[in-house]
């Protein structure tokens, strides 16, 4: 039996970009979906992303840094620190956000789980956001030291981790020979060289399994039109319309590590 899984993450609610990677996947016969963390804020439609991803076959969700920001505001927003700039950026997207969301939206938001384990096959997948135990920093950048990706080993039954965060596409080993991937962002893809910036085409993976193999390992791009996610942002009232435009059309920004 033969089965394709395409696994997204860090849309950062980027609907338009979703969207194009939904029916690529669609296209190239995808079966089902694994979101691996940061599906919303940011972009223009957190609310969105998740009606896109209810849509089809999705049968793996996690929690991104992006959404225990947004549980953390949620739950604890009177001990946040309103002097800092960068809570106060994040608390807007927040409302922002939550004005559009559908009735059990938060409620979905809070139980998301920090990992999942997936048996395709007799083959062991790991699905983490960033770390097991940790869904933020930046211990796993594509140029990190093998202790730091070994960390993703939660046993040595587990053949393939899979983890997002870092916005950048990767594949490679654990020392005892376990492939690592990154499927890279949907929404806001990131290189550290600043050539590689000039493709803001939507990144995601997709996996064809048979048996106990990996008979196909796709890295797919796919082009979305910049233009119609702004419009539809200042449509629906985003409250740092420029700043959105400046993170889907500069090639030379700063990599955060939250």
């Amino acid at each position: 039996m033969t089965k394709t899984i395409a696994v997204v993450a860090d849309s950062h609610g980027n609907a338009t970009a979703l969207k194009a990677v939904l029916q690529d996947a669609e296209k190239n016969n995808a079966t089902e979906i694994w979101s691996i963390g940061d599906i919303g804020f940011g972009g223009s439609s957190t609310e969105e992303c998740f009606q896109m991803l209810e849509e089809v076959n999705t049968t793996q969700y996690l929690l991104g840094n992006w959404e225990s920001v947004y549980n953390k505001i949620m739950n604890d927003g009177d001990q946040v620190d309103f002097d800092n700039p960068t809570n106060v950026y994040f608390a807007n997207l927040v409302r922002y956000d939550q004005e559009n969301f559908s009735p059990n939206r938060r409620k979905q938001i809070q139980n998301l789980p920090m990992t999942g384990k997936k048996v395709e096959q007799g083959l062991i997948f790991s699905l983490t956001h960033n770390l097991p135990n940790s869904n933020h920093g930046g211990t796993l950048f594509p140029y990190g030291d093998e202790a730091s990706f070994n960390e993703l080993n939660i046993g040595e039954d587990m053949d393939v981790a899979i983890y997002g965060h870092t916005h950048t596409p990767v594949w490679r080993y654990t020392t005892i020979g376990q492939m690592i991937f990154n499927p890279g962002s949907v929404g806001q893809p990131w290189y550290t060289r600043k050539k590689f910036m000039h493709d803001r085409d939507a990144s995601y993976l997709l996996l064809t399994i048979s048996g106990e193999n990996i008979d196909n390992i796709n890295f797919r791009k796919v082009p979305y039109d910049l233009n119609t996610e702004l419009s539809h942002a200042k449509t629906l009232g985003h409250p740092y319309l420029s700043l959105y435009k400046k993170l889907l059309t500069t090639v030379s920004r700063r990599r955060t590590t939250n």
